[in-house]
């Protein structure tokens, strides 16, 4: 048979051909990894979502989890065509903050003031976004600096306008305003909400700080900006002392994690301004080792009861007396792209741990079965209002760990290996529970087949009764006396 695949040694390719392939490979070798980009690398911390994560989503829908619905912030849905709509709400929260007095100022606001302002800092904005194209860079960064100025000011406007109440609306506002308004914000809060939360879509705090600053003629503090952030979001506040967060995903991120902001409120501040995320060695975590994972009925079986933890903190789940503690959490349909975008964050900014990815780890080796769910709800851990039943919670951490690393360390691994322990020094106690339980579902399911076997058990102990009685009763001198007439 003969084949087209076939190399002929005999006829070696010219020595200049080599050289050439060399040279040209050697030119990709040099550009591969370019040091500025290199020193970049540990600023980045807003991200494209790679296709393999968006490929695990809810119900077989792609991107939806990952990508804004109503509002771009920053570059990388700047020209999604759905959402240009709102590009002149944006312009007219700019011109509305340039036309307001501020008391901080001697004199008044200017574009060219904040477009100076946000100028000074580029260098730090810039580096925040990761594969920032180059049509924002160079000669180009205009045409970025005008997004940020746009961008930042609509989201001071935004979440100020809710945080003033209906009463203390500023008046410069059309009272009809369809997003500045009263009415206006109710409806299109929630929208913005989500779209804050998009790990694609996010803006640097350091650039509402920048502009604040301008505004007041004085440098607001970290925990007045994180606070504002987190009320938007409807969270509480960070803990005291807690370093500017990077953009609101990660105070978010942060506000549910009470190791995170115990470790946040004593990190020093990095990157002229911009902080990092708590880095592996920071936290204090346990080597795993191998846990077979065990449903919540089969670790009540085992006689581990579960508590509601004190606080909401995700990470806050520790097993004492054999009572596993852990967070009473409520789930309805924002909680997908809120953990999808949590868990993408941690793994690709190199500096943040895992704590939230292995919460929801840790769920869902609890979780099997709709059996499972209504356990935890029962108990007070787990409370959902989701669309479908109960499965609907199984099937949603299912696809939220679908292709995740299961190996990472993390604060958890100690508590799983506690209740491995747990598990395994109660095997008498599992065995009788599963009888039972086999015994319940084959011969109990049916009160016809309970009512016979009662009936026969019955039976058998007045035989037993009755056969003691006579043995008791039995006298053999009785046997050799003569009957009296």
């Amino acid at each position: 048979m003969s084949s087209s695949w076939v190399v002929d040694v005999d006829c070696p390719e010219p020595q200049a051909k080599v050289e050439g392939w060399v040279m040209d490979m050697e030119k990709k070798l040099e550009d591969a990894e370019p040091p500025a980009k290199v020193l970049r690398w540990p600023k980045h911390c807003i991200f494209r979502v790679p296709m393999r994560f968006k490929m695990k989503t809810v119900e077989g829908i792609v991107s939806s989890v990952f990508k804004p619905q109503t509002v771009s912030l920053g570059p990388f849905h700047h020209d999604d065509k759905e959402l240009k709509p709102m590009e002149e709400h944006k312009l007219r929260a700019v011109r509305h903050l340039l036309s307001r007095d501020h008391a901080g100022r001697a004199s008044k606001l200017t574009l060219g003031g904040l477009v100076a302002a946000v100028q000074k800092v580029a260098d730090e904005l810039e580096d925040a976004y990761m594969d920032l194209g180059d049509e924002w860079r160079g000669e180009k960064r205009g045409k970025f600096l005008e997004m940020m100025i746009t961008d930042g000011c609509f989201l001071l406007e935004v979440m100020r306008t809710t945080a003033a109440g209906k009463e203390s609306i500023p008046k410069d506002y059309a009272h009809g305003d369809p997003v500045f308004s009263w009415y206006g914000i109710q409806h299109i809060k929630p929208f913005i909400q989500r779209d804050m939360l998009m790990i694609e879509n996010q803006l640097p705090l350091r650039l509402l700080e920048t502009i604040i600053a301008v505004e007041d003629g004085t440098c607001p503090s970290a925990a007045s900006i994180n606070s504002m952030v987190l009320k938007f979001l409807e969270r509480e506040d960070a803990p005291e002392g807690t370093g500017l967060g990077l953009h609101p995903l990660d105070i978010y991120r942060t506000s549910r994690l009470k190791g995170a902001s115990q470790i946040k409120s004593n990190k020093k501040v990095h990157h002229r301004g911009l902080p990092t995320t708590p880095t592996a060695k920071e936290v204090s975590v346990v080597r795993p080792e191998r846990v077979v994972p065990r449903s919540a009925w089969k670790l009540s079986e085992a006689g581990i009861q579960f508590r509601p933890s004190k606080t909401s903190y995700l990470d806050d789940i520790r097993l004492h007396n054999g009572r596993l503690y852990m967070p009473k959490v409520e789930m309805d349909d924002s909680t997908a792209y809120r953990i999808h975008n949590m868990m993408a964050f941690e793994a690709m900014h190199v500096s943040t741990g895992n704590d939230v990815t292995a919460y929801v780890l840790f769920v869902k080796d609890l979780i099997n079965s709709a059996d499972d769910v209504q356990l935890l709800e029962r108990k007070g851990i787990l409370e959902h209002d989701l669309a479908d039943d109960d499965n609907a919670v199984v099937r949603l951490f299912n696809s939220l760990t679908r292709d995740v690393s299961k190996n990472w360390k993390s604060q958890l691994s100690q508590v799983r290996q506690d209740v491995d322990h747990h598990y395994r020094s109660n095997h008498l106690r599992v065995f009788l529970y599963e009888a039972w339980s086999n015994l319940k579902n084959k011969y109990f399911k049916s009160p016809w087949t309970l009512l016979a076997l009662v009936t026969a058990i019955l039976l058998v102990v007045g035989d037993i009764v009755q056969a003691v009685y006579a043995v008791i009763s039995y006298d053999p001198n009785e046997k050799g006396k003569p009957k009296m007439n």
